[in-house]
């Protein structure tokens, strides 16, 4: 069996069905809230799962406080977010290889990017592993832009099947608040690393599919008109056009995150913009 801890600020809207696809497959569900004003903490109080409170600094920083100072039932644990959902066949693959440990630190997890009833497999970028399976003793985290990066010790699986991420459940409007805090978030890593955010060459062509995407990332940096070079990624070179209407906004709105993201290097560069940043 695995632990499971859902970080949540204001999930009243999303909490009821995690919790109900949640419980379905583990014993041992943790909250870890960073200071919801909605009914997020009663919503899970009522289903009687443990609540934990800290104030967010980082999802890597929350990630860490998770491993330390929770109690969890098992050695293995994975991170879910409100908007995400588990399905019977994820949870089917990883009980078959907790079965066996294998010596391995965690494990990539594909997701499906959902717009409503619609699957983004192409403007999505489907797999788009993330590590949220891992053992407790074997992997940290540290802050990387407004996401995080892995340290392991020990190497890393990829599992088959993906859980699935509603994102937009709470609309776009506060898709594009949340994305104006992630993209001043990664401006200041950029300028803080910028020295050392070298090409990254090799990489690009790494058979980690996370220390590619990283690697892309890195060289984005330095290309101009991110937005629209963006946006023909997602359409033309991934086929994003291929899933409709919902793909076609989808990627308008992730050519608009990368512009966001160069007015605000500009911006601090400039000396027109507080490193404090929008305020959350």
């Amino acid at each position: 069996m695995f632990s499971v801890v859902i970080l949540t600020k204001n999930e009243e809207v999303n909490l009821p069905d995690c919790l109900a696809c949640v419980r379905a497959h583990s014993d041992d569900v943790h909250l870890l809230d960073s200071g919801s004003t909605d009914d997020t903490v009663a919503i899970a109080e009522r289903h009687g799962i443990s609540v934990h409170v800290h104030p967010f600094t980082s999802f890597g920083q929350q990630r860490n406080w998770a491993i330390d100072n929770i109690n969890h039932k098992h050695d293995w644990v994975f991170h879910l977010d409100a908007d995400e959902r588990f399905t019977r066949d994820l949870a089917e693959e990883i009980r078959q290889l907790l079965r066996e440990d294998g010596g391995y630190a965690g494990f990539r997890v594909p997701s499906k990017l959902m717009l409503g009833s619609s699957w983004l497999k192409r403007s999505g970028e489907y797999p788009a592993y993330q590590v949220r399976l891992f053992h407790r003793d074997r992997l940290r985290f540290t802050d990387s832009g407004h996401g995080q990066k892995e340290i392991t010790d020990g190497r890393l699986g990829t599992l088959q099947q993906p859980y699935l991420h509603f994102a937009f459940r709470k609309g776009i409007d506060e898709w594009m608040e949340k994305h104006v805090r992630y993209a001043f978030q990664e401006a200041l890593h950029y300028r803080k690393e910028k020295r050392s955010l070298g090409l990254d060459l090799q990489n690009l062509f790494s058979r980690d599919p996370i220390e590619r995407r990283r690697a892309t990332k890195r060289l984005s940096f330095r290309l101009p008109a991110r937005g629209t070079l963006r946006l023909i990624h997602l359409l033309l070179i991934k086929r994003g056009i291929l899933d409709g209407q919902a793909g076609i906004a989808y990627a308008r709105m992730k050519a608009i995150y990368e512009s966001m993201i160069a007015v605000q290097i500009a911006a601090l560069d400039a000396g027109i913009a507080s490193e404090e940043g929008p305020r959350s």
